[in-house]
């Protein structure tokens, strides 16, 4: 069990949270939807402006057990929750930054409590982003291919490579021609063994 202490979730947030998050195209405000450096998400001034009560909502029980079974989940202690150590739901009272904070797991199904449309907006841009964002292998492979054509465009101008890709044409041809040959041989030789087989008395051929 972790110390009394709250977590860092940032780096854990980035393996998590796998989906870029992007504003809802709606009234509240866009920065509602973006993370403090603990990777949790505003849900007092959420609340606000749709004018429901967020400590009602967590004071469900389905919501506790669903917060508790998270927090185990991830390795933290439960006991945390709900206090302004809490790494899944966090209350803060004053300072700079008062209310309840959600991490993105129980954040997206306040946003569902809130109103189902702006769960689903919220989760179909932030899909759209993540569709968006480049996979670090295909720029890589994309880089890769550049490098290729460059150094074939570059090799073009070598009479030695013009020689090269012919006498790599050329063997090709061959090696098909040699194949074609071998497949022919190892059909004949099937005909002479069933033959063979059909009258013991001849002798395969050789």
């Amino acid at each position: 069990m972790r110390s009394a202490q709250s977590v860092n979730l940032n780096n854990m947030g980035k393996i998590v949270n796998n989906i870029a998050l992007v504003p809802v195209e709606q009234e509240t405000n866009s920065r509602q939807f973006r993370p403090n450096p603990d990777s949790l998400f505003n849900a007092s001034s959420l609340a606000k402006e749709y004018k429901k009560d967020v400590y009602g909502y967590i004071r469900s029980q389905k919501v506790k057990d669903f917060v508790l079974g998270v927090s185990v989940e991830y390795g933290l202690d439960p006991e945390l929750e709900f206090t302004d150590k809490g790494n899944i739901v966090r209350i803060i009272s004053g300072g700079t930054a008062p209310g309840t904070w959600m991490h993105l797991d129980i954040f997206i199904k306040f946003l569902g409590w809130l109103d189902p449309k702006l769960e689903r907006d919220f989760l179909k841009n932030a899909f759209a982003a993540n569709r968006k964002q480049e996979d670090p292998l295909q720029r890589q492979l994309a880089e890769m291919e550049a490098g290729i054509k460059t150094l074939r465009k570059k090799l073009s101008r070598n009479p030695l490579y013009k020689d090269l890709l012919r006498e790599e044409k050329e063997a090709a041809a061959l090696q098909k021609e040699i194949d074609k040959g071998q497949k022919s041989w190892r059909q004949n030789m099937l005909k002479e063994v069933k033959k063979a087989l059909d009258n013991p008395n001849r002798r395969i051929a050789e």
